[in-house]
């Protein structure tokens, strides 16, 4: 995080313009003095108004600070020869220390009560009256206020430009954090449907190898048709997803990843079934459940985790049947989808497209709704189940 520099007198707006024309009166009215003013005086005199001059106009620091150093101690001891008119450029030179956030606040008021000592001192050889030193007092006194003034004017800018720092800041991070979920999405439909598109790929031409072995070279042209269809599909979900993230803001007809519009569609889980079974699965169904009952996310959510269960089931339990079992439970509370296989030990685990992403990808569907949605899954005896739990009568 950067910050602004601290200020110092001639840093911003017509400051150096205002100071160098004060210094030039000043200095004007310095060499109209009488004739009776000492060289002294007038060279002292002049030192302070070329030291407000090159305050005014320097871009270091130390310059800026010698320069106040010699505008207060100069003006102060010439307060008195000259009438009070060398107050002017001790008084901006406190203002200036005063309202300069490198220093700290208590070096303003100190340079001041030097300035005000010296004054005194001076003043007290030629016998001013009280009214004279009070008057000097004030004056110091004001460029004090005057100081505080621009210093907390200056504060604030500085905690205004650091907030909007850190606010630009929250908002890369939020940025960001979108991005990531936006591409842990994107990843986990392409591995939906690269599980879907090419493992029932793989099953359909295997299929076809062992129906061609048998002489069946009609049901094997069925299979290969079937397995073209699927294998288009698959292409064209995979062009539309690819499209998507070179330009998600594209209107490519990706906006939402091919995959996951289609499990939003209320007879999704019918055509997963269906699908299930042309692929060559063995399917049981056990109670109703309709996804018109549920809004759009999720009905994706619980086809997205049926889908993969049974792109899992076939992959590593082929030819086995599978049970998918629907309830409502908690009193009609919370809609129940269990997804059970037969676990075929003898058969091992293929290499597969999913690379192992299936169950957590199903597992943050139901998370990122966000509403008690969950899902477990694994091993209980010979068989492999999983259990996802929404709530029912979502969108009703």
């Amino acid at each position: 995080m950067t910050t602004a520099p601290p200020i110092h007198p001639g840093a911003r707006g017509f400051s150096p313009a205002l100071n160098c024309v004060g210094a030039v009166v000043v200095g004007f009215w310095v060499v109209t003095l009488d004739a009776s003013a000492s060289p002294v005086v007038l060279g002292v005199s002049l030192l302070a108004v070329v030291a407000w001059l090159v305050r005014a106009i320097t871009r270091s620091e130390v310059v800026a600070d010698v320069a106040s150093l010699v505008m207060v101690a100069g003006g102060s001891a010439m307060v008195q020869p000259t009438d009070a008119l060398l107050i002017t450029p001790a008084i901006v030179a406190i203002a200036g220390v005063t309202a300069t956030t490198r220093h700290r606040f208590v070096t303003g008021p100190l340079l001041g009560a030097a300035g005000f000592t010296i004054a005194v001192v001076a003043g007290l050889t030629a016998e001013r009256p009280l009214s004279f030193f009070l008057g000097i007092l004030a004056g110091y006194a004001l460029g004090v206020v005057v100081g505080v003034s621009r210093r907390q004017n200056a504060l604030a800018v500085d905690r205004d430009r650091a907030l909007a720092e850190r606010e630009l800041e929250l908002e890369r991070q939020r940025n960001r954090s979108a991005l990531l979920t936006d591409r842990a999405t994107i990843a986990r439909d392409i591995h939906d449907l690269l599980a879907h598109s090419l493992g029932g790929l793989v099953i359909q031409l295997d299929a076809v190898e062992a129906l061609l072995e048998n002489g069946r070279t009609d049901e094997a042209a069925t299979r290969v048709a079937a397995a073209r269809t699927l294998a288009a599909e698959g292409l064209g979900e995979a062009r539309r997803a690819v499209a998507t993230l070179r330009d998600p803001g594209a209107d490519n007809g990706a906006t939402v990843m091919p995959a996951a519009a289609a499990a939003a569609d209320p007879k999704a889980i019918e055509r997963l079934l269906e699908t299930h079974v042309e692929l060559g699965g063995h399917i049981a169904v056990a109670g109703e459940v309709h996804l018109d009952l549920l809004d759009e996310s999720h009905r994706r959510a619980l086809a997205g985790v049926l889908r993969e269960a049974l792109s899992n089931a076939r992959r590593h339990a082929p030819g086995r049947a599978v049970q998918v079992t629907f309830s409502v439970e908690a009193g009609g509370g919370i809609l129940r989808a269990v997804i059970e296989n037969t676990a075929d030990e003898s058969h091992g685990t293929p290499a597969s497209p999913g690379g192992g992403a299936g169950l957590p990808g199903m597992r943050s569907r139901l998370a990122e709704l966000g509403d008690g949605s969950h899902l477990e899954a694994g091993r209980q005896g010979d068989s492999f189940l999983v259990v996802a739990e929404l709530p029912a009568g979502v969108g009703r």
